[in-house]
């Protein structure tokens, strides 16, 4: 499992579906019962207590507010809404009943016991759920309401006026299990966390991330101007044409480009390639490394071992440039003198964006792939497909958009799909992220875009599981084919065994996702839709690769009571299918000869190279040996601590996967910052700040195995006991990737609140050598190093990075941490995350802007002061608040 649910590390498969029946949309009556309108009613979600009664759940409220002139009557109105977390019905109150449509689609209805909500009237609503919410994005969202006239027809569905959340102000709130420890963050506990950090000379920060393999100062400064002209040596232009673009943008002014060596005694900026060593060791062409050198007479010198080498040197010169050329172009730009030797430490260097919960624009997209190659990430892992999207354009199946690519109310999905994740009834709606899709051109300029970067993008097509947006979209094909008398037609591409009983559910509680591997119309789909995105890379002259499968999170009960399923186990037990626990396998078989008559790799999560295996009474997961040594690409991502899967990534690679650490506890970057509750995202696994892939060990993953999920120490018999990386397995360690779920991400600005500036750490550790600390058996010297390496980072961050980050690529609109402050003799003293960051407060109760006073050292305060951490372009962070009285 790929676990991507809140809290599917503790579901492990035991989570059940609340039955409910559904009627059929209806079309709008001519005569309905009085009711308030929709945007008459208000409401509002609260956490009362988190393990109530001792267990594992929550207690919580709905206040439902009547703002209209005309009562909520007794029954002809259902109110629906988005919710990750299960209500336990027998927890509410007389007069409601609160229900699972799908996936996370809830429904509140009234019963023969509700009293009819007057206006000006409140209605509180206690429930209990499953699990714990500490979170402002832990809340229900998109609420609507339909109502019905006295015949049960249904109005078109209305949103509701307002809705609102109550604030998290308590330890009941806040505090997941007893075990948890981890404290919600505080100005003072802030404070304590950076108080290791200091800033740096400018002389002392590093000017490159990721860090190169050697970097050595030499004297004077070359001074670039537009006069200064590109030579580029053959199959350069296009790296040529970038830099002299790059720089136009710095300077004001577009150098000049030329074919060919420049004159002798010409200062110049050189691109050729040919042969050089990094650090003593030859580098040829396929490793993408590079020589730069900058001195004050002869110009820029950059060498690659081949042309992606180049484009990393020409990367890295950009970063050189002065900052401030990043916020205003200058006719000018000093570089000091320097040489740099320079080469990636993996091959994969990924970053996953998932585009199927929530759409994100061409736009953004390209604006992603802009700021990964300025870092040297190479692969563009993009999950195009899932239950909740289909954002593909495939000429010959239109539905996959038409249907799979919009959300909006409905029952039985035949024109779109249902609400998910909170975006209301409405497909067409402008604020409505989960519908979108990707037209033919739109996803060939993305190709392009990114192979002039030297990025690989690497589709998704997520199957069996995480596939109910392209079910659905068939089945409306199936439909429209059935009603034009086509039944050949209707069953062409058809995913489901229409006679198929089987029952199931998934950990997002989808009990309608998973493809059949018995019929030929899958695999005549899958074909069809690989077709057409091999002929549209070839068409972008763009390099694929590989294609991702999924394979994760298909649960138990599917395919049991398949008619198709039945008949294909039948005659075939000799081709090792005897269950229809054996049909993941023969559907992974199938998949996987498709991709390789493509000639493309076969890629998933972890699910492809494992299977469930029973020793003694517990079933556990090992590696498959069918597939192993097969050339199959594994995406590693459990390394949740306890739940005895630490080691897969370690098991896979050992046994002849390929291996992509994907690591939650330190890549999964929808986890959230911290704890605060005003701190969006996920943390079924933890929180990861940009701290988390910066210390990440790849060959050692146990080196990060020191607090669990809930801020315990691990145990350490876990990692004694844990698999443990063989040289052979080292080898096929691949890279690593960062993900970005996209269940909590509703917005651009939210996208790039989660991925920066965490993805900055993961380029550090994608690309630059394996650290001293690394390796160190210590575990206190390792601290102590760790510490000091991310203080040289972060000031690198705050002094050069984020204030660039401002800029580049049209602004970047990272997350900016908070500042922390303490009461110390009398007076306060206030310390940020990356310093070079401003800090400023306010002593009257408002909230810090741009221009409030400036933080500059201690400084004598009383009463309540504010603090906010400001970037060069004066946004603000979520605001630290001190009582000096108390000194926290």
């Amino acid at each position: 499992m790929r676990n991507r649910s809140r809290f599917g590390w503790f579901i492990a498969g035991t989570m059940s579906l609340i039955a409910c029946s559904n009627p059929k949309n209806q079309t709008p009556a001519s005569e309905t019962l009085a009711h308030p309108r929709g945007a008459d009613l208000a409401v509002t979600w609260g956490v009362v207590e988190n393990y109530k009664k001792d267990s594992v759940r929550f207690g919580a409220e709905l206040t439902l507010e009547n703002k209209g002139t005309v009562a909520l009557g007794k029954r002809g109105w259902i109110l629906y809404f988005n919710y990750v977390n299960t209500v336990l019905p027998d927890s509410l109150p007389a007069g409601v009943k609160i229900s699972r449509v799908n996936g996370d689609l809830a429904k509140l209805e009234p019963t023969d016991a509700f009293t009819p909500l007057d206006p000006g009237k409140t209605l509180v609503i206690p429930f209990d759920a499953e699990f714990f919410a500490i979170k402002e994005s832990d809340a229900p969202l998109g609420y609507y309401i339909v109502f019905t006239d006295d015949r049960g027809q249904a109005t078109p569905p209305e949103p509701l006026g307002k809705a609102s959340i109550k604030p998290f102000t308590n330890e009941k709130q806040t505090t997941r299990v007893p075990i948890d420890v981890i404290p919600v963050p505080t100005a003072q506990t802030r404070f304590d966390e950076n108080k290791a950090l200091k800033q740096l000379p400018p002389a002392e920060v590093s000017p490159l991330v990721p860090t190169p393999v050697l970097m050595q100062a030499q004297t004077g400064q070359f001074s670039l101007t537009s006069a200064v002209t590109i030579h580029h040596g053959a199959g350069l232009e296009r790296e040529a044409g970038f830099l002299a673009a790059s720089l136009e943008k710095l300077l004001g002014a577009k150098p000049g480009v030329v074919a060919g060596a420049a004159p002798q005694g010409t200062a110049s900026i050189s691109l050729t390639t040919g042969s050089i060593t990094v650090g003593g060791q030859a580098k040829q062409s396929g490793d993408a490394a590079y020589k730069l050198t900058i001195s004050p007479a002869q110009g820029v010198s950059i060498v690659g071992s081949d042309v992606t080498g180049v484009f990393h040197a020409i990367q890295s010169l950009r970063a050189l440039a002065p900052v401030a050329a990043y916020q205003s172009a200058q006719a000018t730009l000093a570089f000091d003198a320097v040489t740099i030797e320079d080469a990636p430490r993996f091959a994969y260097r990924g970053m996953l964006i998932d585009v199927a919960r929530h759409f994100q624009t061409k736009e953004e997209i390209l604006k992603v792939l802009d700021v990964m190659s300025f870092y040297k990430l190479n692969k563009f892992h993009f999950h195009l497909t899932d239950d909740e999207g289909f954002r593909l354009e495939v000429k010959g199946l239109p539905e996959l958009t038409e249907v799979g690519s919009r959300r909006g109310h409905t029952l039985d999905s035949r024109d779109f799909l249902q609400p998910a994740f909170g975006f209301g009834p409405d497909p067409a709606a402008k604020d409505n992220v989960g519908s979108g899709h990707y037209t033919r051109a739109d996803f060939i300029e993305i190709l392009k875009y990114a192979s002039e970067r030297h990025i690989e993008v690497i589709p998704e097509l997520d199957l069996p599981g995480h596939a109910r947006a392209a079910i659905k979209s068939m089945l409306a094909r199936h439909a429209k084919r059935m009603a034009a008398n086509d039944a050949a037609g209707a069953k062409e591409f058809l995913l489901t065994d229409l006679e198929d009983k089987s029952t199931y559910v998934t950990p997002q509680f989808w009990n309608d996702n998973v493809v059949n591997p018995c019929l030929d119309s899958t695999y005549k789909f899958i074909n069809t839709v690989i077709d057409e995105i091999v002929a549209m890379y070839k068409e972008a002259g763009a390099p694929l690769q590989s294609i991702h499968t999924g394979g994760d999170e298909v649960p138990s009960g599917v395919w049991v009571e398949s008619p198709a399923c039945k008949a294909l186990i039948a005659k075939a037990p000799g081709d090792g299918i005897e269950s229809a626990d054996d049909l993941s396998g023969h559907f992974l078989r199938e998949y996987s000869k498709i991709l390789t008559a493509h000639q493309l790799i076969t890629a998933g999560w972890e699910e492809i190279g494992l299977k469930k295996v029973k020793v003694g009474d517990k079933v556990e997961k090992q590696p498959n040996p069918v597939f192993a040594n097969s050339g199959f690409r594994t995406f590693v991502w459990n390394n949740i601590w306890g739940t005895g899967e630490e080691g897969n990534a370690y098991e896979l690679a050992n046994a002849g996967y390929t291996v992509v650490l994907s690591n939650a506890t330190n890549l999964y970057f929808d986890f959230a910052y911290d704890k605060h509750p005003l701190e969006p995202g996920a943390y079924w696994g933890g929180f990861v700040d940009t701290r988390k892939p910066f210390e990440f060990v790849p060959l050692d993953i146990y080196k990060n195995a020191e607090k669990d999920q809930f801020g315990n120490p691990v145990n350490p018999a876990l990692i004694a006991n844990a698999a443990k990386l063989t040289p052979e397995g080292a080898k096929r360690i691949l890279g690593i990737q960062g993900q970005l779920w996209a269940e909590t991400v509703g917005s651009q600005a939210l996208l790039e609140h989660y991925v920066f500036p965490k993805l900055l750490g993961l380029a550090e550790r994608a690309w630059a050598p394996d650290p001293a600390w690394a390796s160190e058996p210590d575990a206190a010297k390792r601290a102590t190093q760790v510490g000091e390496a991310w203080s040289r980072f972060a000031n690198t961050l705050g002094q050069r990075d984020l204030p660039r980050l401002d800029h580049l690529s049209g602004g970047i609109g990272y997350r900016i941490s908070p500042p922390g402050a303490r009461m110390i003799s009398g007076k306060m003293e206030a310390n940020v995350a990356f310093p070079g960051l401003a800090i400023r407060y306010t002593t009257d109760g408002t909230e810090p802007t741009s221009s409030s006073t400036l933080y500059s050292g201690p400084v004598s305060v009383s009463g309540v002061v504010k603090l906010k951490t400001f970037n060069t372009r004066g946004e603000g962070s979520l605001t630290s608040t001190l009582d000096t009285a108390s000194g926290g």
